[in-house]
C-alpha cells in the first residue's frame, strides 16, 4: 500500500473467542500474565495419541450466543466467527445503522474450514447410515461458510472473501481488508479468522509426522516457541475478528483506535508443501519489499510479533528470515510470540498476533514469550521472555505455513 495515495486504515474493534476465553480484556491479561489455555484433550478420547493435548473453546460460551438454527446449519468455526465478529463490533461502537450496507465488507481466513464437522458426521454415516447424515453438512462446513454468515448476521454487503491458504490465512485477510479501504473500495471491514482443528484425524496425521509436542505431562508448559525444549506445536481453536475503518469513518463517528496499518505482503519459499527456503532468503527479501512500501527501514522497527509456534523448524525459520531481512539490526528488535499460553490456532494464529500488536502499541508493553526458559541456540534474537514496557512505533507481524508461504503486516501507532 502507497500510503501517500490510499486512505488510512485504522483497527478500532477487536473480538476475541479463545481457549483462555471471551473478549478483548481477557486475552490481553492472559498473553501478558498467564496462565496458560493449554489442556487435556475432551472433544474426542486421545489416550492412544501421542498428543493429548490441546487449547479448547468452552462451548457453553457459543451455545449463549449463536441461535439454535444457526448451531445446526453451521460448522463449530462459523458459530466461533460469528461471535467473535459480533465482539469485535461491539468492542468498536460500530454500528451500520446509517450506513450504504455496500460500504462495509468481510475478509475471513481459515485453513480447515469445518472439517472437524465434516469429519463427525463421516462418523455418523458409517455407524447410523445416510438418513442420519447432516442435511447442511455441504453447503455449512466449506471454507467459505465463516465468511458468509458473519456477512449476514452484520447486514455487510460489500466484498466477501475467504482465504484458505495454511497458517497465513487470516493475516492475508486482514491484509486484504486493509487493501480494500485503502483503495477506497469500502469504509470499514471485518476481518480476521477462525479454526477448529481439534479432530482426532487431523491431530493423529499431524502427530505422525511428528509436528505436535507430546509433552502431555505438563499441558500449560508444553507449547515453548523459541525454546531450546520446544518439541512441536499444540494445537488449539478459537476465532479473532478486527474491525478496520478508514479515517474519514472513524473521524465521522468519533471511534477510537488502536492502530494503523500500514503495509502488507506475502510471498511463497517454492520449495514444495514440506520444504523452506534454507537460508531465509525469500521470506527476508518480503519483509525488506514491505518496510520500503512503508517508508521505513530496520533500525524504525520496534516489536515482532512472531509466528512462532514452537515447532523447531518454525522456529529457526523465523529467526533465519529476520536476520536475512533486517541484517545487523536483526539483534536489536524485541521479538516475542503469543503461542505459549494460546497454542497454534493455525489458520486463525495471525489474526491473534495482530490484536496482540495492536494492543501492545495501545498500551505500550510487548507481551512475553510465555515457557522461554533458555532459548534454542539457532534462535538468537532478542526473544522477549517476561513483559516488557515500551514504547511502540511500528511493529510487524509475522505468518509461516506449510508450502513455505510466508506473509507480513506492518502496524505503526496511530497518531
Amino acid at each position: 500500500m502507497n500510503q501517500s495515495k490510499m486512505r488510512r486504515v485504522l483497527i478500532t474493534g477487536i473480538g476475541i473467542v479463545a481457549p483462555n476465553g471471551l473478549g478483548r480484556e481477557r486475552y490481553w491479561e492472559t498473553i501478558l500474565n498467564g496462565p496458560s489455555a493449554i489442556g487435556r484433550i475432551t472433544r474426542f478420547d486421545s489416550s492412544s495419541y501421542p498428543c493429548q493435548i490441546g487449547g479448547e473453546v468452552d462451548d457453553a460460551l457459543l451455545d449463549d450466543a449463536v441461535e439454535p438454527r444457526k448451531q445446526r446449519t453451521t460448522s463449530h468455526a462459523t458459530r466461533m466467527a460469528l461471535l467473535a465478529s459480533e465482539e469485535s463490533l461491539r468492542d468498536g461502537r460500530f454500528s451500520l445503522e446509517g450506513r450504504a450496507p455496500e460500504s462495509v465488507g468481510v475478509a475471513v481466513g481459515t485453513a480447515l474450514g469445518g472439517w472437524v464437522d465434516g469429519e463427525q458426521q463421516y462418523g455418523i454415516l458409517l455407524e447410523r447410515g445416510a438418513r442420519r447424515v447432516n442435511p447442511f453438512l455441504v453447503s455449512g462446513a466449506g471454507n467459505h461458510g465463516p465468511g458468509i454468515e458473519v456477512a449476514a448476521a452484520v447486514g455487510a454487503q460489500g466484498p466477501q472473501v475467504t482465504f484458505s491458504s495454511g497458517c497465513p490465512s487470516a493475516l492475508q485477510a486482514l491484509g486484504y481488508g486493509a487493501s480494500l479501504i485503502a483503495a477506497g473500495t469500502v469504509d470499514a471491514c471485518l476481518a480476521g479468522g477462525t479454526e477448529s482443528p481439534l479432530s482426532p484425524m487431523v491431530v493423529a496425521a499431524l502427530a505422525r509426522t511428528q509436528e505436535l509436542s507430546t509433552t502431555n505431562d505438563d499441558p500449560q508448559r508444553a507449547s515453548r516457541p523459541f525454546d531450546a525444549q520446544h518439541d512441536g506445536m499444540v494445537l488449539s481453536e478459537g476465532s479473532c475478528f478486527i474491525l478496520l475503518e478508514s479515517e474519514e469513518s472513524v473521524l465521522s463517528r468519533g471511534g477510537h483506535v488502536y492502530a494503523e496499518v500500514i503495509g502488507g505482503i506475502s510471498s511463497c519459499d517454492a520449495q514444495g508443501m514440506y520444504g523452506f527456503d534454507a537460508i531465509g532468503d525469500a521470506g527476508g527479501r518480503a519483509i525488506h519489499r514491505v518496510l520500503r512500501s512503508c517508508n521505513l527501514t530496520p533500525d524504525e522497527l520496534d516489536y515482532v510479533c512472531a509466528h512462532a509456534n514452537g515447532s523447531p523448524a518454525f522456529d529457526r525459520k523465523e529467526t533465519l528470515v529476520l536476520k536475512r531481512a533486517l541484517g545487523e539490526f536483526a539483534a536489536r528488535v524485541p521479538v516475542s510470540s503469543i503461542k505459549g499460553v494460546l497454542g497454534h490456532p493455525f489458520g486463525a494464529s495471525g489474526a491473534f498476533q495482530v490484536a496482540a500488536s495492536a494492543l501492545a502499541i495501545a498500551n505500550e508493553i510487548i507481551p512475553p514469550t510465555h515457557n522461554l526458559v533458555s532459548p534454542d541456540a539457532e534462535c538468537d534474537l532478542d526473544h522477549v521472555a517476561t513483559a516488557r514496557s515500551m514504547r511502540i512505533r511500528t511493529a510487524l507481524v509475522t505468518s509461516y505455513g506449510y508450502g513455505g508461504l510466508n506473509s507480513y503486516l506492518v502496524l505503526r501507532r496511530a497518531s
